[in-house]
């Protein structure tokens, strides 16, 4: 189960990568949007190069018309799945506009007096534009894009540029928007942790920490069609703690419940991460074991009913006891797409150990033989 203390990173800096997926995924529909809007805007002010240069707009309508490329971009929202390739275009984009916008001034009739405004558009469009990236790559883009123009202005490209003008206005402003990221950073930030905790709280046990029968049991729909698709084997374990009322009756319930917690970390520990130990209800627990056959199934559930056996609990009285369980283990049958049959199989299982002695393991249909102790 994730852990809500494996924090995605500091506002997404050195982010887990599943935590940057979700966020671009939360803000593809509007990134791309913006896209659409920002290329729009791009064409439509020609306007202003015709109000602020009559005769000098001529020569600006097709740089205007080049910004209608940039919704182009927004289908790469749409169709480009990584990340880091959706983020080269989508900024690769945004500074080649802001390149065409001094070309754009360089055509103007005193373009680069008027015009030095215009920059602030592109320090603002991480705010609209990037939502879905880091908060690290908004900040370079930021710092990038503002000093570009100094940049250009260096070779000889911006012709007329006021260095002193453009780095009084723009640079407070680059300084203001990586704010306004950071603000939108650690919004986002927040929700994530949310809904994280929703999630985890949903999808858990709240005593033991393993799943929920309401987690499980998707996860075993989703495995077993994915067992099918690419031919793996599959298996389920199910467990049930031996004479269970006895212990509640005998040592009290907070003892009753610290055997299922002793009993549930035992699971885990001897599980395979790629497994899904859950507590399906009272004193029952499963194990799901993704690409396993029954045999390899049932040595893990050996393993747990022999570490089961062998551990002390002490009660809140301080008496020391042992307990045991019954394991059944089942395999997924070929061309078998019911979880229901699954369970029903491992269920026969565990019953038939629990009839026959009790602190043993048993597989159906008997395919890899009956373990245990056999100590009632």
């Amino acid at each position: 189960m994730r852990r809500l203390e494996n924090r995605p990173g500091y506002f997404g800096f050195a982010a887990e990568p599943a935590y940057l997926q979700r966020k671009l995924e939360d803000h593809r529909s509007f990134c791309a949007a913006m896209f659409v809007l920002f290329a729009c805007l791009g064409a439509a002010f020609w306007l202003w190069d015709h109000v602020t240069d009559p005769v000098g707009a001529h020569n600006t309508v097709g740089l205007r018309m080049s910004y209608l490329l940039l919704a182009v971009i927004s289908l790469a929202f749409k169709y480009v799945r990584d990340a880091r390739l959706l983020a080269v275009i989508s900024m690769g984009g945004a500074l080649l506009a802001e390149i065409v916008f001094v070309e754009i001034l360089n055509r103007l009739n005193t373009g680069m007096t008027y015009g030095i405004g215009g920059f602030m558009f592109f320090m603002f469009i991480p705010a609209v534009l990037f939502l879905g990236f880091s908060l690290r790559l908004n900040l370079v883009y930021t710092f990038v894009a503002a000093a570009t123009p100094h940049l250009l202005d260096g070779i000889g490209f911006a012709h007329g540029f006021q260095q002193s003008h453009y780095a009084v206005l723009i640079w407070p402003t680059a300084v203001m928007t990586m704010l306004v990221q950071f603000a939108f950073a650690l919004s986002y930030l927040r929700r994530h942790e949310s809904e994280a905790a929703l999630e985890l709280a949903s999808n858990t046990d709240p005593m033991t920490g393993v799943s929920n029968r309401r987690h499980f049991m998707p996860l075993l729909r989703q495995e077993i069609q994915r067992g099918n698709r690419l031919k793996h084997r599959v298996s389920l374990l199910m467990l049930d703690i031996d004479h269970f009322k006895k212990i509640n009756d005998t040592y009290g319930h907070p003892t009753g419940d610290l055997v299922i917690c002793t009993l549930a970390d035992i699971c885990r520990k001897e599980s395979r991460e790629i497994d899904v130990v859950a507590r399906l209800g009272g004193e029952e627990f499963a194990i799901l074991l993704p690409e396993t056959g029954v045999q390899e199934a049932s040595a893990l559930a050996e393993r747990v009913r022999a570490t089961v056996e062998n551990t002390t609990v002490k009660s809140l009285g301080g008496v020391e006891f042992c307990f045991t369980v019954s394991i059944g283990a089942a395999e997924q049958q070929p061309d078998d797409k019911s979880e229901e049959k699954l369970v029903g199989l491992a269920d026969a299982a565990l019953y038939q150990a629990k009839t026959s002695g009790r602190n043993r393991v048993q597989c159906h249909a008997n395919v890899a033989g009956d373990r245990g102790t056999g100590r009632p």
